[in-house]
């Protein structure tokens, strides 16, 4: 049997692996709620326990194509990310959780210069459960009544990609990839009126679905041994919204470029950081762009080493004129087993996001499984 044809049992073995740690009631950041929701991030466990830094050179993260040319063999890996968040507004302050698995990838070599990846990661999270109080004057009773909207929605737009990475000579390689985005999200209203003796509760759940496409591609040059540059774009078309396959919106996604640059000194000694810009303005009302930065550093053995990162910068989402904006660090480290053909990647993130009144702390706790069989 060749390695590709093992693919369906292992990547049925990093789902199941991975499908064994406990759901939570999934709650996503509060700044996406009067968008189109929070974006995904397109990287793996240990590029989430650098910042982000390593993530145009990781080959399981899919920010960028040409990081798969470093890929030697088969491999497949999942993660894991829970979320603890307390969002502050006004005085009042509100513990929050999610729990998601944002990125899956089946990839190997084909031939010495080509590797070929398929997967998915998270595009847009769309959970969220808010309570609204006001009031509505009835024109025919001429009265006041107060009321509670309670609007809740559950679920995700997914990203899944086929990539492909080419080296052109000993420096240069090249990368391009297609997207699909596909999701749904169950969407509930319910109204209730102080007076309901008088007055009947309202209540409404509908299916949402969502729809998109759209192309990025890679490039990376070997500037000396140690020192290695990439740079990534990425063009998506629109979200389209159906509700019982009536469309009913359709917002302008964004165009996206970012570089990295890697610096590695010595075999355990690996420094890296990244910068990227998105149009997410273009999406509509609550939408700016988000310029955002990483630095992180891995040291010791790829068998067990200690990664830590930083980032900041500007989120898609949020209220008032001006973008929300978000600092954090993370620390995270791997352990491998079976000779190397098994890893478990840890990380601890934390955020600190603000913005139009609102300010949101998370912590979230990522693990990673990789097989390579």
């Amino acid at each position: 049997m060749t390695a590709w044809r093992r693919v369906p049992s292992v990547a049925l073995g990093v789902l199941a692996a991975l499908s064994a740690a406990r759901a939570l009631a999934a709650q996503d950041s509060q700044f996406g709620v009067r968008g189109l929701g929070t974006p995904g991030r397109w990287e793996s466990v240990r590029a989430r326990a650098t910042g982000g830094a390593f993530g145009a050179f990781d080959v399981l993260s899919p920010l960028t194509e040409v990081g798969l040319l470093d890929l030697r063999r088969l491999t497949a890996s999942a993660a894991e990310a829970t979320s603890y968040r307390t969002a502050e507004l006004l005085g009042q302050s509100v513990s929050l959780r999610t729990s998601r698995f944002p990125v899956m990838s089946i990839s190997g070599p084909l031939g010495g210069r080509l590797v070929l990846s398929g997967g998915f990661t998270t595009y847009l999270d769309r959970s969220f459960h808010t309570t609204i109080r006001d009031s509505v004057v009835l024109p025919l009773r001429g009265t006041t009544e107060r009321y509670t909207d309670e609007i809740a929605a559950d679920g995700a737009v997914s990203d899944m990609r086929l990539a492909a990475a080419l080296r052109l000579t000993r420096r240069v390689a090249v990368g391009a990839a297609v997207h699909l985005l596909e999701g749904s999200t169950r969407s509930t209203a319910t109204r209730r009126f102080d007076d309901s003796t008088t007055y009947q509760n309202t209540f409404e759940r509908q299916e949402v679905r969502y729809d998109g496409f759209g192309v990025s591609a890679s490039a990376a040059a070997d500037i000396a041994p140690e020192l290695r540059l990439a740079g990534w774009m990425r063009s998506d078309t629109r979200l389209r919204t159906s509700v019982n396959e009536i469309e009913t919106s359709r917002n302008d996604l964004p165009t996206g470029v970012g570089g990295a640059v890697r610096w590695m000194p010595s075999p355990n000694a690996r420094f890296a950081g990244a910068v990227a810009w998105r149009s997410w303005s273009d999406a509509g009302p609550n939408a700016h762009d988000a310029f955002g930065w990483s630095l992180g550093a891995e040291l010791g053995s790829q068998d067990f080493p200690l990664r830590v990162g930083a980032r900041g910068g500007q989120m898609a989402f949020g209220p008032g004129s001006r973008a929300p904006t978000e600092v954090g660090f993370a620390v995270g480290t791997a352990r491998s087993f079976s000779d190397g053909r098994a890893r478990i990647d840890v990380a601890v993130e934390r955020l600190n996001r603000t913005g139009g009144g609102l300010q949101e702390r998370v912590w979230t706790i990522l693990v990673g499984l990789t097989v390579q069989p």
